[in-house]
């Protein structure tokens, strides 16, 4: 029942009739029958882990606040025991939905990475490892309990005593499989309040899955074809190919992504549910520190503010922080602090994506690009200023977009590769000009793609950056369609769907590309 299936649509088109016809007040919990329903169409009976982290949020989380609320008017050694309980009551949840997630998708990777280590190598323990079924979409719904937590440990939310209202906000059935990660904060009033569904709010929910199918079905499932011959194992390639593949890589995990977030946004909408964006434009960013502010964004803001902000503004730093002003100056403090509160974080980033060498890399791939951003900013704006390069003028402004694009290609290529060594040789092949090795270029046996597909695949990319550019002057651009007349707008709205069904890549010779981050 993937998000780009009609099996989806048939099943989101059930749950909104039911919902319809349902009691204002027990629409949530329509809601939420239907996310139990698609949980088991993936889980089946391992969605009992889902059940579990549910539960565990919810008691957690009364728990919690019925201690910190005992906090108020204390004063002196009450008040720090009561703080103290509540660490325990807020520590004892967070571990053990911490524990859950490390042992259903990390413990095959780390035995294995144990035993490599110490040279032995058992069949009964990997067969037992294989036979860990990690439940769909639980690196999402954990971090959204544990934000749920902490927003209650630091009193910026109230408990739910409703089980069924915390359990629909970590398993809603559009966010399930890739998100948007939510704040309880951000989608409790329109999660629960039953909102009717309305000629509006299909209309809008609509246009948004229509785009995100443009996305998926016209580029991202056409450049799955190319992506998955150019990392096939073995494969020669020359340095043209090597950039052709990293380029080709970032667009369609872009369109992939992109695409099916809209989708999922869309059906929210369907519900009158805002949920938050989750990309704004990425490829305008001129900074790798900009784009991760543009990309994934609830997964940054999620990182940002649950694991950033706590080590960077902890009581160690601000000790690190008085002492380094004091003798290492402003300059090394700020780079210090920096590489202790950005290590943890990409780090984890690495390790969320899941349990394999090249996204670990990848987290400190980023980590190393973001810290030289910080220790080289002087040196840039000294540089700029001897160049009389405005910081904030244009010529400056496409040097850093093009750098940023370099730092995410190669990036992408990394997150891509099917092991470290594969990703190392590319790069070394981006050396190996075409004469030395076969070159794959214009190939389209090995592209697997005729002329027709290659055309479709850039003229429908080519338009997505068109509209993310409209979107980076006028962010409205597209709300501006209700604007339009009836005819223009469902003109517009014909072309589009046509345009899907005519040029989609489905059928005989299209595998259509994996929910990539479903898989985390």
């Amino acid at each position: 029942m993937a998000y780009n299936t009609n099996v989806y649509f048939i099943f989101l088109i059930l749950v909104a009739v039911v919902y319809s016809i349902t009691p204002k007040r027990y629409r949530y919990v329509t809601l939420l029958l239907g996310s139990l329903i698609f949980a088991y169409s993936f889980s089946r009976v391992f969605i009992s882990w889902t059940l579990l982290a549910g539960g565990i949020a919810w008691l957690g989380g009364i728990f919690i606040d019925k201690i910190v609320s005992q906090e108020k008017g204390l004063k002196g050694d009450e008040k720090k025991k009561v703080k103290k309980r509540a660490k325990a009551a807020m520590l004892i949840p967070v571990i053990s939905l911490l524990a859950i997630l490390i042992g259903l998708k990390y413990t095959n990777f780390i035995v294995t990475e144990i035993m490599k280590a110490v040279g032995t190598n058992s069949l009964i323990i990997s067969q037992r490892l294989k036979s860990l079924v990690v439940p769909i979409g639980i690196s999402f719904y954990t971090l959204q309990a544990i934000s749920y937590l902490l927003d209650i440990y630091w009193k910026r939310e109230k408990a739910e005593k409703n089980p069924l209202k915390v359990l629909l906000f970590l398993m809603f059935f559009p966010t399930l499989m890739e998100g948007p990660i939510a704040r309880w904060g951000d989608v409790k009033d329109s999660l629960f309040e039953g909102n009717p569904i309305t000629l509006d709010t299909i209309s809008d929910g609509s246009i948004r899955i229509v785009i995100g199918l443009f996305k998926r079905m016209i580029i991202s499932d056409r450049l799955n074809v190319v992506v998955n011959r150019l990392y096939a194992p073995n494969l020669q390639l020359d340095g043209v190919m090597i950039l052709l593949t990293a380029v080709v890589t970032t667009v369609q995990l872009y369109m992939e992504f992109a695409g099916t977030i809209d989708i999922v946004i869309g059906s929210a909408k369907i519900f009158g549910i805002t949920l938050p964006e989750n990309f704004r434009q990425p490829f305008f960013a001129k900074s790798a520190a900009e784009f991760w502010r543009r990309w994934h964004i609830t997964l940054g803001t999620w990182f940002k503010n649950y694991i950033f902000y706590p080590v960077s503004t902890s009581g160690l730093m601000k000790k690190w922080g008085r002492f380094g002003r004091k003798h290492c100056g402003k300059y090394l403090t700020n780079v210090v602090t920096s590489a202790i509160a950005l290590l943890p974080v990409w780090i984890l980033n690495g390790l969320w994506h899941g349990p394999k060498w090249p996204y670990i890399i990848y987290g400190i791939y980023y980590f190393i690009i973001l810290l030289l951003e910080v220790v080289l900013k002087p040196a840039g704006e000294r540089i700029h200023r001897g160049l009389h390069l405005s910081e904030d003028g244009k010529p400056l402004g496409i040097i850093r977009m093009v750098r940023t694009w370099i730092i995410i290609i190669f990036g992408e290529m990394l997150f891509r590769a099917n092991t470290f060594g594969q990703f190392l040789h590319m790069m070394a092949s981006l050396f190996i000009f075409p004469g030395n090795s076969i070159n794959y270029t214009l190939n389209t046996k090995v592209l697997g793609l005729d002329i027709g597909d290659v055309i479709v695949a850039i003229a429908g990319s080519i338009i997505v950056f068109i509209v993310d550019y409209k979107l980076e002057k006028d962010p409205m651009y597209l709300s501006r369609i209700h604007e339009l007349s009836r005819v223009k707008r469902w003109g517009l709205y014909y072309v589009m769907i046509f345009s899907i069904v005519i040029f989609g890549a489905y059928g005989v010779g299209y595998t259509p590309a994996d929910l990539i981050y479903a898989g985390f």
